[in-house]
Formats: structure tokens, C-alpha cells, sequence
């Protein structure tokens, strides 16, 4: 879960076992191709959360509520892709993959692993706010909008990136001898063991089990309403239909919200593919865990390691792709943003191209002038 712990890992083991410098070597050469393939991976999943925040600015309609929880979960992926890029390149690439030690910067580390873990919580609750999100929408279809204000919305946003990383800083403060309160930041025990590890599991697996829960009582609703329309249906003549359905002004609100269901069951989806392989190791392997991995080679530790981590950056990378192919705001958007600079480019193509037309014409018809004069 923490490249920290991970090279902390393989170093230990790197040191307890008999191995040969022509082992060393070639697990240097692992992470720095290895952890170089993650990192590159790191930059893409930025680029591309960073382009769907972009095309806000090509959305004409107002945001709704579930358009601004989804756009914020867009920025927390493209910030912990950022900032587990940092930490692998702080933590592995360069003092395994390139040898090189780094000094001085026990602190900063530490705070970035403050900023990582803070940025799986803000990922993972801010998909429990789309699901409570949803949850309203379909559950109170009428007074939705009133519960759901951009000004309760904003709120909740703040608090969703602020709390994470508040609780992580000021936990790694409280600790005696350890964190923050050790010399220089020195002693970070108290990640490679099982209380910190349930504590940070728990800030992930339950909410992940009440999203289960809320998404399966929507399915339950949006069964019994597709029941009770088609018995409707069945009943009624084409013309009483027509005038209730006209009245029923939160049919397109509920159909809306059950596609915002389809998309974030996706993204549950790659929840689920991304994080429970990580989750799972992280809790059951430490040195005071069920698990552990003293009799694990190094090559080992290092593709487990490098299989959850690709998992996650996979995760962040799967989520803006839902969101084009799901999210009518998005796709909409898209083609505007697309549209625009394609216009753009052919605009400057045209000045260009004039411009040059331009200068031959002035070219040619001064050496006309110079060779009449002469």
C-alpha cells in the first residue's frame, strides 16, 4: 500500500537473507524499469482526470449536485495520482532504482504519506457521497433539489478533502516516539503495524460496505417502480397515460439518477478491481499481522507491490473513461471543448497560411520591381 513500507520491507529482507550482489543488482533494475512504468502511468491518469475538469468550462447548463460530487471525485483522482507519483519516485525510483540516497527530507516524506493516505480517503468518500447522492435522489425524487442545495453541496465538498488529510496529520502527530514526535521523523514504526493498518482498512472497507448496501435497496426501488409502471401501462388507456406522465414532473429526475446509478456502479466496479487487493494486503501483511513476509524473496514483495499499486493508478485512469461514456454533461462537453480547439487550429492554420501567401506575393512582386528597373 505505501512504497514507504514497501522498500522499508525490501530492504529488511534484502538484509536478513543471504543474497548475492548479482540479486541486488537485478532488483535494482526491477524498480527502475518497474516503478519508471508506474510512474509514466501516474502522468497519464493525471492527464487525463485533468482533461475531463477542463471541459467544465464548456458545460452551458448549470451544474447539478451529482455533476459537482462527480467532478470533484475527477480532481481527488487526478491529486492521488500526483501525489503516489511523488511518492514512488521519492521512495523508490531514486534511492533503489538509480542508488541514490536522499538525506534531510525525513519529514517531507512523512507529510507526503500524510497527503497519500488522506487522498484514498477523500477518493473513497467522496464515492460515498454519490452513492447518498443517488440514494436521495431516487428515494425523495420531489425534495431532492432542496436537500441537495449548491450551498450544502460546496460544503460537502470542502469537508470531503479537508477531514481526510486533518485526521492522517493530526494522527501522526499524537503518537509517542513515533511520526512526527520522533527525532527527525526517523521512527515510523507504527505504519508496519496492525493498529494503525485496521484503523486506516476500516476508514475504507466501511463505507465501501454501506455503498453495497445503499446501491442494492436502489436496484430493489428502481425494480418495484419499473414494476408498477408496467402494470400501469397495462391498465391504462394511451391517453391517461399521456396526461399522468405529464404531471409527473420527477419521472425525468428519477431517470436521471437511475443512469447516475449505472455510472457510479461502474466506478464501484474499479473500486472494487483497484483497492480491495491493496486493502487486503495492507491489513493482513505486517510484522504483527496474520502475514508475514520475512520468508517472501525480495523479487516477490516487489510484484506484489507493483500489481496493487498499478491496480490503483488502473482505478484512477478507469474512472474519467465512465464518466465520457456514461455522463451526458461530460460527453456533451467533450465535443464542444474538441470543437473548439480543432476551430482554433484550423483558424491558426488559415492566418498562418495567408500570412506566408502574403509574404510570396510581397517577395515576388519586389524582385518583379528590381528586375524591371534594371
Amino acid at each position: 500500500m505505501s512504497t514507504e513500507l514497501m522498500n522499508a520491507t525490501m530492504i529488511n529482507e534484502m538484509t536478513q537473507s543471504e543474497i548475492t550482489s548479482s540479486e541486488i543488482k537485478n532488483i535494482k533494475i526491477l524498480y527502475l524499469y518497474g516503478v519508471s512504468l508506474l510512474m509514466l502511468f501516474c502522468v497519464i491518469s493525471i492527464i487525463v482526470n485533468i482533461k475531463i475538469l477542463i471541459t467544465t468550462f464548456w458545460i452551458k447548463c448549470p451544474l447539478s449536485p451529482t455533476l459537482y460530487i462527480s467532478l470533484s471525485l475527477t480532481g481527488a483522482d487526478a491529486f492521488s495520482s500526483f501525489f503516489l507519483g511523488i511518492e514512488l519516485l521519492l521512495n523508490s525510483f531514486i534511492p533503489i532504482g538509480l542508488g541514490i540516497e536522499l538525506k534531510g527530507i525525513n519529514c517531507f516524506l512523512l507529510a507526503l504519506e500524510v497527503v497519500r493516505l488522506g487522498s484514498v480517503i477523500i477518493t473513497v468518500y467522496h464515492l460515498l457521497a454519490l452513492a447518498v447522492n443517488h440514494y436521495l435522489g431516487i428515494l425523495k425524487p420531489l425534495h431532492y433539489l432542496s436537500i441537495m442545495t449548491h450551498r450544502k453541496t460546496k460544503i460537502l465538498l470542502i469537508l470531503l478533502w479537508m477531514l481526510p488529510i486533518s485526521f492522517f496529520a493530526v494522527y501522526f502527530n499524537l503518537i509517542e516516539n513515533n511520526g512526527f514526535q520522533s527525532e527527525g521523523c526517523r521512527n515510523n514504526m507504527f505504519l508496519r503495524h496492525q493498529k494503525f493498518r485496521i484503523i486506516f482498512s476500516n476508514l475504507v472497507f466501511w463505507p465501501f460496505v454501506l455503498m453495497v448496501y445503499i446501491y442494492i435497496h436502489i436496484l430493489y426501488i428502481v425494480k418495484r417502480h419499473q414494476t408498477i409502471r408496467l402494470r400501469f401501462y397495462e391498465a391504462g388507456s394511451p391517453a391517461q397515460i399521456r396526461t399522468t406522465l405529464r404531471k409527473n414532473s420527477n419521472i425525468k429526475q428519477m431517470t436521471r439518477n437511475f443512469r447516475a446509478v449505472h455510472t457510479t456502479l461502474y466506478i464501484l466496479g474499479s473500486f472494487v478491481v483497484g483497492w480491495m487487493p491493496a486493502i487486503i494486503t495492507f491489513v493482513l501483511v505486517c510484522d504483527d499481522c496474520i502475514l508475514q513476509l520475512n520468508r517472501v524473496s525480495a523479487r516477490v514483495i516487489f510484484f506484489i507491490h507493483v500489481i496493487n499499486n498499478g491496480l490503483i493508478i488502473l482505478k484512477t485512469l478507469v474512472n474519467p473513461i465512465i464518466y465520457a461514456a456514461q455522463m451526458d454533461e461530460i460527453k456533451i462537453a467533450t465535443r464542444r471543448m474538441h470543437d473548439a480547439f480543432c476551430g482554433w487550429s484550423k483558424l491558426t492554420h488559415f492566418t498562418t497560411g495567408r500570412r506566408i501567401n502574403s509574404v510570396r506575393k510581397r517577395t515576388e512582386t519586389e524582385r518583379s520591381i528590381g528586375e524591371t528597373a534594371l
